[in-house]
């Protein structure tokens, strides 16, 4: 009759969960980074598609896009 063990407890297993648990952390951090990405640029595509005029209402300039995306704008 086959007995059940703790797989956390069997060493290749736990060798297996230290390598892959970086890998998971990384790419978690990719994944919020190229989540970041997409929003920015579909911000970047909508400011984009706005007349001078809008964006002076907006009290911003199209020069101003760039840094704004960047989140380094300032006024």
């Amino acid at each position: 009759m086959a007995t059940l063990t703790n797989s956390a407890s069997h060493p290749s297993q736990a060798s297996f969960l230290a390598v892959l648990q970086p890998i998971l952390t990384a790419l978690t951090a990719f994944t919020a980074w190229r989540t970041e990405q997409r929003k920015r640029a579909q911000i970047a595509r909508e400011l984009a598609t706005y007349t001078d005029r809008e964006l002076f209402d907006l009290r911003i300039q199209r020069a101003d896009i760039p840094a704004m995306i960047n989140g380094t704008y300032t006024r």
